[in-house]
């Protein structure tokens, strides 16, 4: 082993409770980064030493963790992971469903699916199977990939996300003994997700053992440089063969799909993943629903914003803030500016973002009605926008790192 040359410092600033002693290598040491062969549990410093409750979590969901490959041409061309989401009996076999990504198909640009790629499924016992296309959608990046098996094997815990956050000032609660988390017990039909929740993301490596990769980290209002806005973030640091397994929450839960970025988790929450399939069930189609504007929550707004709202309206302290209008979009065409707060959609009082995702996908092609908050006139106006479906020209981009060689300080063997 190569001699650990750092200060004391600097040795206590990296110290890990839950660290053991094992083959170390410290740097700086050059390797590839952004590599399909890259794994996420040993060359990412952050994920070295796992406390128990991640590893509990992971341990849960692992048996609905698989790895997949597909290939063109006998070439791999994508290696990355996903979730099984359903398992029903079917002609004295099992049919499986796994939540993937698109990416496996091919590029993002294009639209078609290539009938010759052979997709090679991995289960947690090491179990190789041949995977069929069911469905791909390359705007947001999602696929569901079909197999057939001789026994019945445990799909995922799906678990909707309630992302509302009030911020109203009476909602301050004493920290002290007895005080509840943000977090919802795990019996809810929601799970509550906050800013600095715990979050885990999951991926099974292609390779012999097989083996599930953890990467714990925390759920972020920050945004993410995708053209996807409804994407969330995670500060959880995967690799490329992470791409398209699941991100859990400490219950072990599926809360959201993962892409990739080099400096976080880019996820796809599961209440959009869970529309998505529900349109396509019902219409043997995907809708894409396209407004024209980036929102977010209220609670993201600066103090100062907060301020002006609940200045000219006391009992508002939840909504959908309306960050970004585009020229020409129906949200421009019904009349909705920057700054504007949506509190209603079609009848319906709407808390957060995901909560006004969820209703828009149900008014597909349909104009629906919203009212908003217009703090710069203390106005609160009813609006009609029409839901309408982007243009194939204008699918989402989904973007991956090119690999290339990086120094770290620190590699496990």
């Amino acid at each position: 082993m190569e001699p650990d040359l750092r200060g004391p410092e600097e040795k206590m600033a990296s110290f890990s409770p839950w660290k053991r002693g094992r083959p170390e290598s410290w740097g700086p040491r050059k390797i590839v980064r952004h590599s399909f062969w890259e794994k996420f549990d040993s060359r990412v410093y952050a994920n070295m030493d796992l406390d128990i409750d991640t590893k509990r979590a992971a341990l849960k969901a692992s048996p609905f963790v698989v790895s997949l490959v597909s290939f063109a041409g006998g070439e791999p061309l994508f290696m990355g992971s996903g979730t099984i989401v359903d398992c029903e009996a079917a002609n004295g076999a099992c049919s499986i469903t796994i939540l993937a990504s698109a990416r496996l198909l091919g590029s993002s640009a294009g639209l078609d699916v290539d009938n010759d790629i052979e997709i090679e499924v991995r289960l947690s016992d090491g179990t190789l199977l041949n995977g069929q296309v069911d469905a791909c959608d390359f705007h947001y990046n999602l696929a569901l990939i079909k197999i057939q098996h001789e026994v019945m094997v445990q799909p995922a815990s799906l678990r909707i996300l309630d992302d509302s956050i009030s911020t109203h000032p009476c909602g301050i609660q004493d920290k002290g003994v007895g005080s509840e988390s943000f977090q919802l017990r795990p019996h809810s039909d929601l799970i509550r997700l906050c800013p600095g929740d715990v979050v885990v993301a999951l991926g099974r490596y292609f390779e012999e053992p097989y083996e599930i990769m953890a990467a714990p980290g925390r759920f972020s209002l920050d945004s993410v440089e995708f053209d996807c806005k409804e994407l969330f973030r995670a500060n959880c640091k995967i690799s490329k063969c992470g791409i398209g397994g699941p991100l859990i929450n400490r219950y072990g839960d599926v809360i959201g799909v993962n892409f990739y970025d080099e400096l976080c988790t880019p996820f796809l929450p599961i209440n959009i993943v869970l529309k998505w399939l529900e349109h396509f069930k019902k219409y043997g189609r995907f809708f894409r629903p396209c407004l024209g504007m980036q929102m977010t929550n209220l609670c993201a707004a600066r103090p100062g914003q907060l301020e002006k709202i609940i200045q000219k309206f006391p009992n508002m302290s939840e909504g959908v803030l309306v960050e970004e209008v585009i020229e020409g979009s129906p949200a421009e065409c019904a009349g909705i500016l920057h700054g504007d707060v949506i509190v209603q959609c079609a009848g319906k009082f709407v808390r957060s973002f995901l909560e006004f995702c969820g209703v828009v996908w149900d008014k597909a092609g349909k104009s629906v009605k919203v009212v908003v908050i217009r703090k710069t006139s203390g106005a609160r106006l009813k609006l009609k926008v029409k839901v309408d479906e982007i243009n194939p020209e204008n699918f989402y981009g989904w973007p991956l790192p090119e690999k290339r060689w990086v120094s770290v300080n620190r590699v496990r063997r």
